[in-house]
């Protein structure tokens, strides 16, 4: 990428081969944490992307480290992060050669040939899900940090996977969604707590979010209730006519609190980001807006600032969000999926859904022209 001043002075050549790559990982523990020239250095911290087609946010993230050089109202994209990409791979070698022009970054031949070339890895790519604990576990093994495109995995038993990988080899992962630092979140967030502090417990939650796919963008109010609520969900189900494409969804929690009674969140998908809390001393109310037009606008105030999250925890090593706080919504996230494709619907209890019970990971043809062929994927892992 031309114009940025890197941390970096040498790129040491990558492995192409297994043997290679295990002399890479095995190190592991001894890897140095990521750390600036000086306090007052600016140089940009250099980010590999793992997957660059397919139904991705890919080119999002992209423009907020490396703004193409093209004209935009006038003017020129500026930077909108202190990181830059300088590394892709992509399991369709034209797709990743596409976006190595366009944002000025070198095409690596294998999956796992940034091991140690980078400081950290984004996986931005939903079709890739299916894949993520075998793409992901060169780098985790090495230490990297790694933003990992939600859902993370399709079956505990993946997520798990993933999570005790990252724990052993010390290395940080984060599976964000852009609704969890909408500012109106947080905002809802910080008006809850101040009234559970102030001895108020919750009795409902009514929630709306506009998702044409429940995996995908169903998450975005998954996540977003997480990061309002912080439950305790012990039952979910999703009732809906299908899981991709769908215009009007519901999806039920059922959440214990401590001493006080339990309580439902109702979460519909069809449009808007409404969010309604019932607590025994007052409502709260907050929606997140999104009718701007602007595609970079979108990327600057609604994308961007989970790249921001993700930059802190490279230079830090420390996570946003916990392990078991990862794991937590991604087994609702798995629950609902799990009620609606086996159980009608109905509520299931969190702890019975079954560990190596996987959610279809088929996106190619269902609804969105750009998604892959999984085949690539296939031949590569088997």
């Amino acid at each position: 990428m031309p114009g940025y001043s890197s941390r970096r002075s040498f790129i040491t050549t990558a492995a192409a081969g297994g043997s290679v790559l295990a002399s890479k990982t095995a190190g592991a523990k001894s890897k140095k944490q990521y750390k600036r020239k000086s306090p007052a250095s600016n140089e940009l911290i250099e980010v590999g992307m793992l997957s660059t087609g397919g139904y991705s946010h890919a080119d999002v993230w992209g423009k907020a480290m490396n703004p193409p050089l093209e004209e935009f109202r006038g003017g020129f994209l500026p930077r909108l992060t202190g990181m830059v990409m300088t590394m892709c791979w992509d399991p369709d070698p034209e797709r990743a050669e596409a976006f190595g022009k366009k944002f000025g970054v070198k095409v690596v031949k294998n999956y796992y040939d940034m091991v140690d070339r980078v400081d950290g890895i984004i996986t931005a790519d939903y079709d890739i899900t299916g894949w993520m604990p075998q793409l992901s576990k060169p780098y985790l093994e090495a230490g990297m940090p790694i933003l990992i495109e939600r859902p993370m995995a399709l079956s505990l038993r993946e997520a798990k996977e993933i999570i005790e990988r990252s724990k052993k080899f010390n290395a940080p992962i984060y599976v964000p969604s852009a609704y969890e630092t909408r500012f109106e979140t947080i905002r809802a967030r910080a008006k809850l707590k101040k009234l559970l502090d102030e001895g108020a417990y919750i009795t409902g939650v009514v929630a709306t979010q506009a998702a044409r796919d429940y995996p995908a963008h169903g998450t975005h109010g998954i996540y977003k209730l997480y990061t309002i609520l912080n439950p305790d969900v012990i039952a979910a189900g999703l009732l809906s006519d299908d899981w991709w494409g769908f215009n009007s969804a519901v999806m039920t929690w059922k959440c214990q609190q401590g001493d006080h009674p339990d309580y439902y969140v109702g979460l519909q998908f069809s449009s808007d980001g409404w969010t309604i809390i019932n607590t025994s001393k007052g409502q709260i109310q907050e929606n997140i807006d999104l009718t701007s037009d602007d595609p970079y606008s979108r990327a600057k105030g609604h994308n961007t600032p989970n790249v921001h999250e993700f930059a802190i925890m490279v230079e830090t090593g420390k996570m946003p969000q916990s392990h078991e706080y990862i794991m937590a919504k991604t087994t609702t996230l798995l629950t609902g999926f799990y009620s609606h494709l086996e159980k009608n619907g109905n509520l299931v209890n969190c702890a019975d859904l079954p560990e190596t019970w996987r959610a279809p990971d088929r996106f190619t043809g269902r609804t969105f022209k750009n998604h892959r062929d999984p085949a690539a994927l296939d031949e590569l892992f088997g």
